[in-house]
């Protein structure tokens, strides 16, 4: 008669997990087994250590064998699980779109300091190029909402329409239909006429990587990130000259555009910025100390 083998318990295949990503280089092995491991099993990653004594079901052990096979692809945990924390808020992603970093977060806090300086209407006109998963929009118009003292109309454009659905996902999970108007085009041109000389603010985190240093990136980001997300064209800073140049029909006087930009590339993006015309020009670092987010006023 043969002995029944017991189940895995959580503690027990958290470690081999742990230490089977380890082995494939991947630096943060414990987190990202944790992470998946909560995920398969729904809870909060501090109940896999207060039920750790818990038996899984084989449904669940399958399940994240799958998900742990995966991850040592490379395949960011984001992507395994369909969901990235932004802003402290919950967004769907997929392999359409960027996956939302926290170094973006600085650049949804200073526009949100902008506009409580009060120098935009309490009704403002916000244009967000490239929304991809739609994390800026979502952030800006959540954030504003909450306060109830400013009424965003946000317009947020992407040339892509897989990503626009996915940013579609997002607003209506978060209710926010009401600010946020979604728009498949390149840039500027998915914007309506009337917004001509009437925006107030325009944001964008732009495809920034030198096109010759993309296939030198970490692996989660070469095989999986969408390419045209990243690729900013031969030197980096190809959709900077068009967001300037094309945003000065949009913006009012003393408009604002703020801007997201890679390590290194401050001092060409605030020099592009005032070749267009554009003035107080102010740079920000993150929490890394990197230059991170420059923005500039339309004069």
């Amino acid at each position: 008669m043969s002995r029944q083998v017991a189940p895995p318990v959580i503690l027990e295949l958290l470690n081999k997990a742990s230490e089977y990503l380890a082995t494939k280089g991947i630096d943060t092995a414990r987190l990202d087994a944790e992470l998946l491991l909560s995920h398969v099993l729904n809870m909060e990653r501090i109940d896999l250590y207060v039920r750790f004594d818990q038996p899984l079901e084989t449904a669940e052990v399958d399940a994240y064998r799958v998900a742990i096979a995966r991850r040592a692809q490379r395949m960011p945990v984001a992507y395994i699980t369909g969901s990235k924390e932004f802003y402290s808020l919950d967004l769907q992603v997929d392999r359409n779109v960027l996956i939302p970093r926290p170094e973006t977060e600085l650049l949804v806090e200073c526009v949100l300091n902008w506009l409580g300086e009060g120098e935009a209407p309490t009704e403002p006109n916000i244009v967000e190029l490239g929304t991809g998963s739609g994390a800026i929009a979502v952030a800006l118009a959540h954030s504003l909402a909450e306060k109830q003292t400013v009424n965003p109309r946000i317009f947020a454009t992407d040339i892509s329409q897989q990503a626009i659905d996915v940013a579609k996902a997002n607003v209506e999970k978060h209710g926010l239909g009401n600010f946020i108007q979604l728009l498949q085009g390149d840039l500027y041109t998915a914007l309506p006429a009337f917004l001509e000389s009437k925006v107030d603010t325009i944001v964008s985190n732009p495809p920034y990587i030198p096109s010759g240093e993309i296939k030198g990136l970490a692996p989660e980001i070469v095989r999986y990130e969408p390419k045209g997300a990243l690729d900013g064209g031969p030197d980096g800073l190809g959709f900077y000259r068009r967001i300037y140049a094309e945003g000065r029909k949009f913006l009012r006087p003393g408009g604002l555009i703020a801007v997201e930009m890679g390590h290194g590339q401050a001092p060409q993006v605030m020099a592009i910025a005032g070749e267009y015309g554009y003035i107080d020009t102010k740079l920000y670092r993150d929490y890394g100390d990197r230059e991170r987010v420059v923005m500039a006023k339309w004069k």
